[in-house]
């Protein structure tokens, strides 16, 4: 009976850290990266049978926000295809009509597709009063620049990462001591 009591506890204390990290652990540390190939598929999903967003090519800068086995989850470049239904969105230069260059989010939780239908892929979602870019209009759709929290995957053999100084490296670094050094003499 005692075993058992105390499997039980250690099972559920597991179950809690781990939701409590993921959770609490999405997002927190992102990691910079480059592409190392050219016309490298970003996909939907973390398969190699997923549904091609786009291409990058070699050199392309990316943030990685997740990884998941052999996959990088990555906030979409700039040149993503990235859309937006217009009926969720309010165009904030009126002035411009009949073309809207810059608009707000109207609705809470508004899918970003990977084109202008509504079986495309969901790149991310737009929170109410979210401000888009707007780069065209096509059938009721807005195609808008991607939002920070729109997303790809790429297989991480295309990912050379870019090394990034801690908080400790940056304090124990010799520039940083140089400089604490400059400032204590007279």
């Amino acid at each position: 009976m005692r075993f058992n009591l105390r499997n039980s506890f250690l099972c559920a204390l597991i179950v809690i850290l781990g939701c409590a990290h993921f959770v609490f652990g999405q997002s927190v540390v992102t990691l910079k990266g480059e592409v190392n190939f050219d016309n490298i598929n970003l996909r939907a999903d973390s398969t190699p049978v997923s549904v091609v967003i786009c291409t990058v090519s070699k050199g392309t800068k990316v943030e990685v926000v997740e990884e998941y086995y052999d996959w990088y989850k990555i906030r979409l470049p700039k040149s993503a295809p990235s859309y937006i239904k217009k009926r969720f969105v309010a165009c904030l230069d009126e002035a411009a009509q009949p073309v809207c260059s810059n608009a707000r989010v109207i609705s809470s939780r508004v899918n970003i597709r990977a084109r202008p239908t509504e079986s495309a892929p969901i790149l991310g979602k737009a929170d109410k009063t979210q401000s888009l870019v707007i780069l065209s209009e096509e059938k009721g759709w807005y195609k808008i620049q991607p939002i920070p929290n729109s997303y790809a995957w790429i297989h991480k053999k295309f990912i050379d990462l870019v090394p990034q100084l801690t908080v400790t490296e940056a304090v124990n670094s010799p520039t940083t001591e140089t400089v604490k050094t400059e400032k204590s003499s007279p």
